[in-house]
């Protein structure tokens, strides 16, 4: 069975009300709040309570706020889920939220993702709405995901960086090739966390497809909107489709250039990657004319196909791009801490049926390495090898499920 989320944005999004909307659909509170508390993190008093908004009843998803919590960095985040006693997917799909958040602050702000500081996403509330909603969609076997129309509002909100507009620029960054409406007040309806959750999980926009509905759910905001509940309501089915009605699992995009500054390629790669690409390749070509050329490819999600089309015709020379769907096919991937002679560093496995079929050392983790003992990269990655040859090849996950949702990024 292909369980569907689908998402109705009515009042907006954040990580709380994910969380709630998902509790009321499809997890029961004890067995989320039982694997939360088994995952090590320093989360304290998580409740759910009751309310209404409009006339409409709802749950929240309550998480004790620190008291002046500390700005925590990417990599000290990164460190504590890596930590976590998590399922694989879940951890996985922690992370790619998270992941999701830096890359967009780190290009709002001009810096790299790991030097990103998160204020109010990194306090401990913001973790653990990140981490439940994780493991709540492990624990739902939940595989497909998507979204309707997501609601903003006009008007300016504050930040540790000052008075900034809705949404604010990094939320704004992340809901690229998401369709956005303007609705009355002043409200912050799509949080980053929100929004980072949605570019981590929607495969597709527009209507929910054909299902046999299972469950749903309403999540509600702490705020109030003018016209709506302040609700994130939830529809989880099991899908019905044909196989030859799906939707496309990604779309890739191509475009032949012979008459660009080879420099500029990395720059616009960089940009692609940064708006949602899942892949970006540079292929040599002989074009007309006998001139060596390059083939432009990206693969994404459909829902993102007019943003990265947009993005090549602006930061390119090319005069038309073309496109086509294709399906797509990949191992579950995982980090595993692996120690080295040189250090601690991350091993990229491949998992196929349980089994791990494919091991590559993080080559940043490489890297960081060899600058700090004064050691050629290559040194570094052959003690990786040695000490992967160790590994067991087995890999069985907590619920014996190693599937997670489709759109999990290259």
């Amino acid at each position: 069975m292909t369980k569907h989320l689908h998402l109705d944005l009515v009042g907006g999004i954040a990580g709380d009300m994910t969380v709630a909307a998902l509790v009321e659909s499809c997890v029961p509170w004890e067995s989320l709040a039982a694997a939360l508390a088994d995952t090590g993190l320093p989360f304290t008093d998580l409740q759910l309570t009751r309310d209404t908004r409009h006339g409409i009843s709802g749950t929240r998803f309550v998480v004790t706020e620190e008291q002046s919590p500390p700005t925590r960095h990417w990599r000290e985040i990164r460190q504590m889920i890596e930590g976590a006693r998590l399922t694989e997917r879940a951890r996985h799909r922690a992370l790619d939220i998270f992941e999701r958040l830096a890359l967009a602050e780190a290009y709002v702000h001009g810096c790299e993702p790991d030097e990103v500081h998160f204020h109010e996403v990194g306090a401990m509330d913001s973790i653990a709405d990140v981490v439940a909603t994780a493991v709540a969609l492990d624990l739902s076997e939940i595989t497909t995901a998507s979204c309707g129309t997501v609601p903003i509002c006009t008007g300016t909100t504050h930040t540790k960086h000052g008075t900034l507009p809705l949404p604010a620029p990094a939320t704004a960054r992340l809901l690229n090739g998401f369709t956005i409406t303007s609705i009355p007040g002043t409200l912050e309806t799509v949080t980053p966390t929100g929004a980072a959750i949605l570019a981590s999980l929607c495969t597709e926009s527009g209507h929910s497809p054909p299902m046999r509905l299972l469950g749903t759910g309403m999540g509600l905001g702490s705020a109030s909107l003018e016209d709506r509940p302040n609700a994130l309501r939830v529809l989880v089915g099991e899908r019905v489709e044909a196989e030859q009605n799906a939707p496309p699992e990604a779309v890739v995009i191509e475009a032949a250039i012979d008459d660009m500054d080879p420099r500029i390629y990395g720059e616009v790669a960089a940009n692609l990657f940064a708006a949602g690409a899942l892949d970006v390749c540079l292929i040599p070509l002989q074009m007309k004319k006998q001139r060596p050329g390059t083939l432009l490819q990206v693969v994404c999600r459909p829902a993102l196909e007019g943003v990265l089309t947009g993005l090549i015709l602006r930061e390119t020379t090319t005069l038309g791009v073309r496109s086509h769907d294709v399906r797509r096919v990949e191992l579950e991937r995982h980090h595993r801490p692996i120690e080295t002679r040189f250090g601690t560093l991350r091993l990229k496995c491949g998992v196929l049926g349980g089994e791990i079929v494919n091991v590559s050392p993080e080559y940043d983790d490489c890297l960081a390495l060899a600058h700090e003992h004064g050691v050629p990269v290559k040194d570094v990655i052959s003690a990786a090898a040695m000490a992967a040859a160790d590994m067991t090849p087995a890999y069985t996950p907590n619920d014996g499920h190693d599937r997670g949702l489709q759109d999990a990024p290259s």
